[in-house]
């Protein structure tokens, strides 16, 4: 905002009886007979005023939005920052905490948002103009390529595309005097740059404001916003509001790609995806794929026609492997399969040959289908914690 000293009338005031007292000194000497005579008693009484000094203008803070630019777009920007805010789903509150590094237009960031009853981390890559996104506790997965004409909207395009910023003042934020700065498209950023899924969000509306030092060295990058968080029928109003600290700005940081990334298998003839280790195999059947490793399956997707309610289906399943599991499953349990509330039935036996055997079986039935998703290993409890990674990743494509 421009600043000025004041010129207003009280300044023109103070201005006036500073120079009629100058007048009057320059006047000064003996006071003549003719005044001296007249007495005390017949002397006028004359107040005189104390003059008002003129204010003085507090330093105007000087204008830190080129210094601000130049090292924002600087192609060597290096920084590291940590992440810190607050999130509210519905009546649900929550909390923000993550890290990010940005090193010369790369980037990678870990946020944690933790809503009391669910905790969610999510880590992002994003170097030599690839992406990948991991979601705990699913693996690393390179993000499909912008279509051609799309926007770029992470945070590390953002921090490229700042050419004009008006410095707004010296404001309090995180307790310190900062520099309040403001570009032109700050209220309206996308929410996809923050994490937020289209698929289960609508109508995300962001502002971005950034802080500075007095020297103009970038301090802290903040995000607002709200939108819809879709569940099936169900939407919940939410809210987020995020501070992005920097530190270590101008000391040189290094991102590399993630070494253990997945791949996408679809089956557009069971109409379903799910992710895999890049070095096992998808084989297919009518009735069943199956993922294995060195030959050996170890996972296997089967859906059957089936009309009935999920604990139907499971109900049913547990009387047909009565005998080939040797008993009731060890253990049932609510889980998620594409979104979609199943159930978890764990049995553990001993097969005919003397191996010990675990069978971690998701099912759900959806729009007339039966659908298994199943681990069967020798493994234990360790194998069934790799299966987790599978069946995060598991996505209805019909």
């Amino acid at each position: 905002m421009p600043r000025t000293i004041a010129s207003g009338p009280t300044a023109r005031i103070a201005a006036l009886a500073m120079g009629a007292l100058l007048a009057v000194s320059a006047c000064g000497g003996t006071p003549s007979a003719d005044v001296a005579s007249l007495g005390a008693s017949s002397a006028p009484s004359v107040a005189v005023a104390t003059p008002t000094a003129a204010p003085t203008p507090s330093p105007t803070p000087p204008d830190v939005s080129a210094p601000f630019l130049k090292a924002m777009n600087d192609p060597a920007f290096s920084a590291t920052a940590d992440i810190s805010g607050t999130m509210s789903v519905g009546p649900i509150k929550g909390t923000i905490t993550g890290d990010a590094v940005f090193a010369s237009g790369d980037s990678s960031m870990n946020m944690s948002i933790d809503l009391d009853v669910l905790k969610q981390t999510t880590s992002q890559i994003h170097v030599d103009g690839k992406r990948w996104s991991k979601k705990d506790p699913g693996p690393w997965l390179e993000d499909p390529k912008p279509a051609t004409g799309s926007a770029d909207t992470s945070i590390g395009s953002i921090l490229r595309s700042l050419v004009k910023v008006t410095d707004l003042g010296v404001v309090t934020k995180n307790g310190a005097s900062l520099h309040h700065l403001k570009f032109a498209g700050g209220d309206t950023v996308s929410g996809s740059m923050v994490g937020l899924d289209p698929a289960s969000t609508k109508g995300a509306e962001f502002t971005l404001d950034f802080y500075a030092d007095p020297d103009g060295t970038p301090a802290v990058m903040s995000m607002a916003g709200s939108w819809t968080q879709v569940n099936g029928a169900a939407e919940l109003p939410a809210t987020m509001d995020m501070d992005i600290a920097f530190k270590h700005v101008g000391t040189p940081q290094t991102i590399k790609p993630p070494t253990d990334v997945w791949v996408v298998y679809t089956s557009k003839a069971k109409g379903y995806s799910m992710a895999h280790p890049a070095d096992w195999k998808v084989t297919s059947t009518k009735n069943e794929d199956t993922y294995a490793i060195d030959g050996q399956g170890y996972v296997y997707v089967a859906p059957t026609a089936y009309k009935g309610s999920t604990a139907k289906f499971a109900a049913d399943l547990k009387a047909s492997y009565t005998k080939t599991f040797k008993g009731a499953p060890a253990s049932e349990s609510p889980k998620q399969l594409g979104g979609v509330p199943a159930i978890r039935l764990i049995y553990e036996f001993t097969n005919d040959t003397g191996q010990d055997v675990t069978v971690a079986d998701d099912v759900v039935s959806r729009d007339g289908t039966g659908w298994e998703v199943y681990l069967a290993t020798g493994g234990g409890q360790e194998d069934i914690s790799i299966f987790d990674t599978f069946v995060s990743t598991f996505t209805f494509t019909e």
